[in-house]
């Protein structure tokens, strides 16, 4: 099973009517059993584009979270957020959503056959702006705040699935780098962002037993997905994107890679990662 995720930054130019934008990415991508996009921009109501998105790629089913959030994330008039996955038909999948998902950050993609769940995240990334929760229908800190409930949250749903023997995948955009040879020029070791490392590698990763795929297999590599799009004279980048596998699919693990090929990436700052299950 080989598993894509890239952050398009926006998946409505590839919806084109009358072109073959996603059948040629798919393709571009290595032509994936399983397709994860995150960023992909597209609201609910926009009911013509979600109805090209669920079948924009021929032999595929597509599970999605979009943003519905009326509060965090209004600007461009709502388009914001959102994750989707494609999965090969045959695989027999069960979307699960969260509802306290407002903004489409996550979808998970259960295969019960196979006894194992694909989540394709799109994490939050921490600033000082105000945070509205939802839940309270109130102000409630900043987004740096909302990002560690962010993984908390997900975390706890983790575990139920873990509960009920399902092996886990955890792929996508999770808006932090795990170490120094994660990044350069530099890791940011200021608050809040250290506390929010440290407890995403100790109780995230470390506590759901999860194993890095890329890092297992490339241990000394340094290599990045994201890079910054205006640094002309140096580059700046760094390793936010990755895949997360249960402990029990180590011995499964027959590939990880980053293609950082810019000819991969149009319209992102955000590199393609993949993964390849045997057995």
């Amino acid at each position: 099973m080989r598993i894509v995720s890239w952050n398009v930054e926006n998946l409505a130019p590839w919806l084109a009517e009358g072109t073959s934008g996603l059948p040629d990415l798919h393709a571009r991508l290595g032509s994936p059993d399983v397709l994860c996009l995150q960023e992909v921009r597209i609201r609910p109501q926009d009911q013509a584009l979600v109805a090209r998105m669920q079948a924009a790629l021929p032999g595929f089913t597509c599970h999605a979270s979009l943003n519905r959030d009326p509060h965090n994330g209004r600007f461009r008039g709502g388009r914001a957020y959102g994750v989707a996955t494609w999965l090969r038909d045959g695989l027999e999948a069960t979307p699960l959503r969260f509802p306290w998902d407002t903004e489409g950050r996550v979808i998970v993609s259960g295969l019960p056959a196979l006894g194992m769940a694909i989540a394709n995240v799109y994490a939050v990334n921490g600033t000082a702006r105000p945070h509205w929760d939802t839940e309270r229908d109130a102000p409630h800190g900043d987004r740096h705040q909302f990002k560690q409930r962010f993984i908390e949250r997900l975390g706890e749903e983790m575990r139920v699935l873990q509960a009920g023997g399902m092996e886990l995948v955890l792929i996508g955009d999770w808006n932090v780098s795990r170490t120094r040879q994660d990044t350069t020029p530099r890791l940011r070791t200021e608050e809040p962002h250290a506390t929010a490392r440290r407890r995403f590698n100790e109780e995230f990763v470390v506590g759901l037993g999860l194993i890095d795929a890329f890092r297992e297999l490339h241990p000394d590599t340094r290599a990045y997905t994201w890079f910054h799009p205006r640094s002309r004279h140096r580059l700046d980048a760094a390793r936010v994107d990755f895949a997360l596998l249960g402990e029990g699919l180590l011995p499964r693990l027959a590939g990880a890679g980053i293609d950082d090929d810019p000819a991969l990436r149009p319209g992102s700052d955000h590199a393609p990662l993949w993964v390849e299950l045997c057995g």
